[in-house]
């Protein structure tokens, strides 16, 4: 049996992991900086990214559906906002598979992409239904700037191992 095949069956439990460990890192970070930066951690947009090159494309945006659901329901409370974006950017990571994986640098400019156009989308989402009311000064210098460094820091450290777990040997 493949490489490939096990991933199938553990790849949706090991995005749910880094769900739950991007709700506690972006929780643990909003402690340190007592609130005054919000570094929201992005493990499971790296995790699709990695996952996008060799797991199967309707098996990736159900399971990114499933998890945006939970996502919802767990940290927000209102089913829609992740449950659109997640599936949405990993959709657009599909449609950009050639320019995408064509090197590392390439995956990290896309991750800088994808984080800024998740957290666009959902921001989008909560404005449009008026969730949420953003100054975007604050938006930009507390929230997005702190967000997308976290997010080079966790893709430096994390890119290679994740390649590695979901890559056919």
């Amino acid at each position: 049996m493949k490489k490939n095949t096990y991933l199938k069956y553990f790849a949706g439990a090991f995005f749910f992991l880094m769900m739950l460990l991007d709700g506690q890192l972006t929780r643990l970070l909003e402690r340190w900086t007592q609130d005054n930066y919000i570094a929201s951690a992005h493990l499971l947009l790296i995790a699709f990214l990695c996952g996008a090159r060799y797991l199967p494309k309707n098996y990736l945006i159900i399971t990114a559906l499933i998890i945006g659901c939970l996502y919802d329901l767990y940290y927000i409370g209102i089913i829609g906002i992740y449950a659109v974006a997640f599936p949405m950017i990993v959709w657009i990571m599909y449609i950009l598979n050639k320019t995408l994986y064509q090197n590392i640098f390439t995956m990290f400019f896309g991750m800088i992409i994808f984080v800024t156009g998740l957290e666009m989308v959902t921001l989008g989402i909560q404005l449009l239904f008026k969730i949420a009311t953003v100054n975007t000064s604050f938006f930009v210098s507390r929230f997005l700037a702190p967000t997308l460094l976290l997010n080079i820091i966790l893709f430096v450290i994390l890119v290679i191992p994740f390649m590695k777990l979901f890559k056919e040997e």
